[in-house]
């Protein structure tokens, strides 16, 4: 995917959109902060117009690194976005808070019932949020009408680096922590000045005892066993320079999921959302729309 010279830092982006009054700001029963978006045009917006796509965000930032997909995207499928449990505006857990991906998993389901009703969506995550969206797809299979991952493992046990976080945000803190991984997320000149310290600027924000608990969870977590026979349309947008997730990691997933379509964006770290937006949002437009043709409906048993 090609890249883009320059552009605005996610929340200006999309303070132009909010302005357009197109965007709803809600929670869930349990406290989820949530948005919803439709730019789609008046005409565009009866029956038979694109499914609903709700958008997962990873550990260490929140529903605004998605800002720059909303163009592509929005313009023909109303979306939602959330803060994941910890992150943004949803609630924080208590340090003692034990995690389980049927929470997450919960989570989803509850932002895509309150933004579209029991409607099947169109599942789109990112690193950690891949995950939750893959495995909830896999436990709900009619709730969802396919699932997109960008940087997203299927496999914990396979992630590096992310198995250290507790020992090192216990010797070097959040800050610390937070700075080490830019590094690991971004390559130099990959992304606006403006756009990396609005990224810092959160990620440095994130609640220790939340970081570390979403990463042991998702180290402990194994998708592969439950794959074999998915029976939804599949994207994984991978970066070609991850330090966490890498592309043999994907080849393993076209194994068990042989309608898996991979799409690998050069030149690109962990912070894949961020730093290639556009251009993913692109990738995951045209997905959907061959999903919504009926070109992409995997053979079932």
């Amino acid at each position: 995917m090609a890249r883009t010279a320059r552009r605005r830092a996610p929340a200006a982006l999309f303070s132009r959109r909010r302005d357009a009054g197109r965007a709803r700001m809600a929670k869930t029963a349990r406290g989820l902060h949530y948005e919803t978006i439709d730019l789609r045009p008046a005409w565009r917006r009866g029956a038979g117009s694109g499914r609903p796509v709700v958008f997962h965000h990873g550990v260490g930032t929140d529903l605004h690194v998605f800002d720059e997909w909303l163009p592509a995207v929005a313009a023909r499928h109303p979306v939602a976005r959330f803060d994941m449990r910890g992150f943004g505006r949803s609630p924080v857990p208590p340090e003692d808070h034990a995690w389980t991906m049927a929470e997450l998993i919960a989570d989803l389901l509850e932002v895509a019932e309150a933004a579209f009703g029991r409607e099947p969506v169109h599942a789109m995550g990112e690193s950690l949020g891949g995950t939750v969206s893959l495995a909830a797809a896999l436990s709900h299979p009619a709730r969802f009408a396919s699932v997109a991952m960008s940087n997203a493992a299927i496999k914990g046990g396979e992630i590096g680096y992310a198995p250290a976080w507790r020992a090192e945000i216990a010797r070097i803190g959040i800050a610390g922590w937070s700075e080490r991984l830019m590094a690991q997320r971004f390559v130099p000149g990959a992304v606006p000045a403006e756009a990396l310290a609005w990224f810092a600027e959160v990620q440095g924000r994130s609640r220790p005892h939340v970081v570390v608990g979403l990463g042991e969870l998702l180290v402990g977590t194994d998708l592969t066993a439950r794959l074999p026979g998915f029976p939804l349309p599949l994207l994984l947008m991978m970066p070609d320079r991850s330090p966490f997730v890498t592309l043999s990691q994907a080849a393993a997933l076209a194994e068990l999921v042989p309608h898996t379509e991979i799409a690998v964006s050069p030149g690109a770290r962990h912070g894949l959302p961020l730093s290639h937006g556009p251009e993913a949002a692109a990738v995951l437009a045209q997905f959907l729309a061959r999903v919504e043709a009926g070109r992409l409906a995997p053979a079932r048993g």
